[in-house]
């Protein structure tokens, strides 16, 4: 059989950065009104700010929503709340089946579950399966030639099975 390849992507929204204000934009103390105020405190945010999230902010003022701490860098977004990169993850991201850590990379979503590509090994000799690519048997992922083991071992099994049965089979016709 063709093996399964499983679904190889990063699941996780794309960062944002933090942008500054413009030297263009209107001076605090220009004829007209200021306008450019703290999405947080709504007073002036004067000769620095932050844009985002379609707001202006203080630079202490942009928060993640999560730690509280102030965003300076890259932030993701969720329920139009801002968070760092660190508590969006914890919060939001699935976990790897195999160790249970949050993913921030790379995961493969194979036997649907998420994975890291270190995680998801083959049942029997517990290598990283070569780009993600499985055998099922009995459920449970194997590489190529565990999986050609695992099929015999299972052959000889039902075989043995039906060796059993058929010698009960004799022993019964042989008794009547």
């Amino acid at each position: 059989p063709p093996p399964s390849t499983p679904f190889t992507s990063s699941p996780f929204p794309s960062f944002r950065s933090v942008a500054s204000l413009s030297q263009d934009m209107p001076q605090p103390g220009d004829n007209n009104s200021d306008r450019r105020l703290c999405a947080l405190c709504n007073s002036s945010v004067g000769d620095e700010a932050v844009v985002a999230i379609n707001r202006l902010w203080h630079p202490d003022h942009f928060c993640c929503n999560a730690c509280k701490r102030p965003i300076k860098q890259t932030y993701q977004t969720a329920d139009n709340f801002a968070y760092c990169v660190v508590c969006f993850a914890a919060k939001f991201n699935p976990k790897c089946a195999g160790c249970n850590d949050t993913l921030v990379d790379t995961c493969l979503l194979a036997l649907d579950r998420h994975w890291h590509p270190r995680c998801f090994t083959c049942s029997t000799c517990s290598r990283p399966l070569p780009n993600g690519e499985y055998y099922l048997v009995d459920g449970k992922p194997y590489d190529l030639d565990c999986h050609w083991g695992k099929r015999l071992e299972k052959r000889e099994a039902i075989d043995r099975g039906q060796a059993v049965a058929n010698a009960k089979i004799r022993g019964d016709q042989a008794a009547a």
